[in-house]
């Protein structure tokens, strides 16, 4: 029981909250991800985690609202 309990605790310890917005990303967001996109191509190994972490957050962001419309073939309904 200590144990698990420890390693919750670290593992609680490394994980980020990710801001969870819907906004639009500002021009400085754009800077960041395209720098963090080239860093990444460049050199993968040489980036934080963090950043990574910061990759995918502000690409998921950048994404928001362009995907395909659910059409009636793709509806859970239809299952």
């Amino acid at each position: 029981m200590k144990i698990s309990v420890r390693i919750n605790t670290i593992a609680l310890g490394i994980m980020t909250l990710s801001r969870t917005s819907t906004e639009e990303l500002t021009t400085e967001e754009w800077n960041e991800l395209n720098a963090l996109k080239k860093a990444i191509n460049y050199d993968p190994h040489t980036v934080a985690p963090e950043k990574m972490e910061k990759f995918t957050e502000l690409m998921v962001r950048s994404l928001e609202g362009k995907g395909d419309p659910v059409s009636i073939q793709t509806k859970p309904t239809n299952y």
